[in-house]
């Protein structure tokens, strides 16, 4: 056995700061997904209003516009996303343990830890407007087949 210390140092500014960072950015992303869902809800408040606004004028005063599936698909894809971005922001309960700081979650049962709690919510709020960014151009293609 070696018995010579070890030689250490205190971390440097640089790494310090890089540290802060990491756990800005851990805590945050759980804040910019909810910034995400807020503005994919304007925008898919406002398609679908703009396009039925489109539709009306094209139709004009007495016509009406033609229901075919596409027109049906297209309005389904753009319910189903705003739904998503809706729940996305809804907030959820976590058990959280307060005591760790941070540890593997690999479970999924049990309580969170502070790291992992940010981390959850932040995933669970992806795995949801992910889709919803899908549908809603899904949507928008669906309205372009509509016009065909």
């Amino acid at each position: 056995m070696n018995e010579t210390p070890l030689s250490t140092a205190p971390p440097s500014r640089q790494d310090l700061l890089l540290q802060d960072k990491l756990i800005e950015d851990i805590v945050g992303q759980s804040a910019r997904m909810d910034d995400l869902a807020r503005q994919l809800i304007a925008l898919q408040l406002a398609v679908p209003g703009l396009y039925a606004t489109a539709l009306k004028l094209v139709a004009g005063d007495k016509g009406t516009v033609f229901s075919d599936v596409w027109l049906w698909l297209t309005f389904a894809c753009w319910g189903m996303a705003l739904a998503l971005a809706l729940i996305a922001l809804t907030p959820r309960n976590y058990r959280v343990d307060r005591n760790r700081l941070s540890a593997d979650e690999e479970n999924g049962k049990g309580p969170l830890s502070i790291e992992g709690y940010f981390r959850r919510s932040a995933s669970d709020k992806r795995r949801l407007l992910l889709p919803s960014c899908g549908l809603f151009f899904a949507g928008i293609c669906c309205a372009v087949a509509t016009l065909l």
